[in-house]
């Protein structure tokens, strides 16, 4: 089920570690939360958080096949 969609605020440069940070332009953040490095420059892309039936969130992000799993900043 996907839980937001919108576009991210400033460039995107992939995933890099579990304190990476991703900020949608409505203000909502989401934190990585697994050891994934995956290296993508995009500029304000568009993104997907879905909530997976496991009790998980995973990031989707367009232009790429890759996802990460993340966590709500609170």
């Amino acid at each position: 089920m996907v839980v937001q969609v919108g576009k991210l605020k400033g460039p995107f440069r992939g995933f890099n570690n579990r304190q990476t940070r991703f900020t949608f332009s409505n203000g909502t953040t989401w934190r990585q939360d697994q050891p994934k490095y995956f290296y993508f420059y995009a500029a304000n892309p568009r993104a997907r958080v879905i909530y997976q039936e496991n009790g998980t969130y995973s990031l989707e992000i367009d232009g790429t096949d890759e996802t990460v799993q993340v966590i709500p900043e609170v």
